[in-house]
């Protein structure tokens, strides 16, 4: 089977997260651990021509061979699955089982990656410690992903500093600790998209260090590779959904950032809090606040829609995690203010001037910066193709022509 795809980050990780918040109960009052698997792992082996590769194989490498070839092992874990983005971690280590040597004592080190790579269906045979020919979309010698796209350095691109280092000797378990790698991780946590995992850097200024470690393809299950982390949580962790009209075809959402903000839930509903993200291709967005367990209004902005808040305040609390969506039915914003489009309520577009309200003002600007052929990230692009044009225009248009504007307590 296939490893998982490199951009494994638009894999829902929307539905990985509210799965995980609606059935595991998180409670992070006190410390939580958690043993990840879901992993992918590749080996760079020395090779000029990058053409060689295991993305599918049982087996990863470090260090060099009898004929002093380098092999450098890869290991990314997808830590959205099992931590929640508000987590603060407080420990890390990587289990990792090695099969088989050539040598004594050699230290290996966790090197932080600096570069998205692949593995995809290259699977070595007998010990694999060849390897074998690349597979479109494997990591080698030279490639991120045969055949291409680009090392910097051939060999990989991956920190000067090791996060950790362990002497590995004969067959058995190794485990890697250390302060740098719980940085590593609370840095994958907090941005997903930085997630390029380690690589394994063996002993390489003498011959015959190599060392074989099981992957997630392991016909053991025993010997896979486990990361355990421990977290706590003590902020008010939301994840929430909101569609805006311009950028959603009926089936996803162009990612776009969206403002997420608490406000008291009597008059004058003043902001408490407030954060910011990248949205999703489902109009999810994760969002961390550090507010007091309490009634909120969950108002949302984006850069030319109308601000649209939740129709009633919501109960948030801290060290939970929480989920509100307001695409399910009109009805999830404040006065029913918002649109249907083709299967889903979306936030009204066309509010460029962001006056909170869409009229003749919002289509001259998007007029005159169409008649210039304006491009880019600017506020006149209502559908998110980063062009303003009669497609914008006409968005606009009909919303003022509706007279939409927001809806407040």
């Amino acid at each position: 089977m296939n490893k998982i795809n490199v951009q494994f980050k638009y894999l829902s990780a929307a539905f990985i997260v509210l799965a995980m918040f609606i059935f595991s109960g998180l409670n992070a009052v006190s410390q939580t651990t958690v043993n990840i698997t879901l992993c992918e792992d590749n080996t760079l082996y020395e090779d000029s021509t990058g053409g060689t590769s295991n993305g599918a194989g049982q087996y990863f490498f470090s260090g060099t061979t009898v004929s002093e070839q380098i092999r450098r092992g890869l290991i990314k874990f997808y830590v959205e699955k099992d931590i929640p983005q508000c987590a603060i971690i407080t420990d890390v280590s990587l289990r990792l089982h090695m099969s088989r040597t050539v040598s004594g004592d050699k230290n290996v080190e966790l090197r932080n990656v600096e570069k998205s790579w692949g593995a995809s269906f290259s699977d070595a045979i007998g010990e694999e410690g060849s390897g074998t020919q690349a597979e479109q979309g494997d990591a080698t010698w030279r490639h991120t992903f045969y055949d291409t796209e680009m090392w910097t350095n051939p060999g990989g691109d991956f920190s000067s500093t090791p996060s950790a280092v362990i002497p590995v000797g004969g067959i058995g378990f190794y485990t890697w600790n250390s302060p740098d790698m719980i940085q590593d991780v609370q840095s994958w946590v907090d941005d997903p998209s930085s997630n390029y995992g380690w690589l394994l850097y063996g002993t390489e200024d003498e011959s015959a260090t190599s060392k074989r470690f099981d992957s997630r393809e392991s016909d053991s299950t025993n010997f896979i590779p486990v990361l355990t982390v421990t977290y706590t949580v003590n902020a008010i962790s939301l994840y929430s959904v909101s569609l805006i009209e311009g950028f959603y075809d009926g089936i996803e959402m162009i990612p776009d950032t969206l403002k997420i903000t608490l406000r008291n839930p009597t008059s004058p509903y003043a902001p408490v809090d407030s954060d910011q993200g990248l949205s999703f291709t489902f109009g999810d967005v994760y969002s961390c606040f550090s507010s007091p367990t309490g009634l909120y209004y969950i108002v949302v902005n984006h850069r030319n829609s109308i601000e649209t808040w939740s129709k009633f305040p919501v109960s948030l609390t801290q060290n939970f995690g929480d989920f509100y969506g307001f695409s399910d039915a009109a009805n999830k914003a404040y006065g029913d203010n918002q649109v249907f489009k083709i299967n889903n309520y979306c936030i009204y577009s066309g509010d460029v001037d962001q006056d909170g309200l869409v009229d003749i003002t919002d289509g001259g600007l998007v007029d005159n910066d169409a008649s210039i052929f304006a491009t880019g990230y600017i506020p006149t692009d209502v559908n998110g193709d980063d062009l303003a044009d009669i497609a914008d225009a006409s968005i606009v248009d009909n919303n003022a022509n509706n007279f939409v504007s927001k809806i407040t307590p």
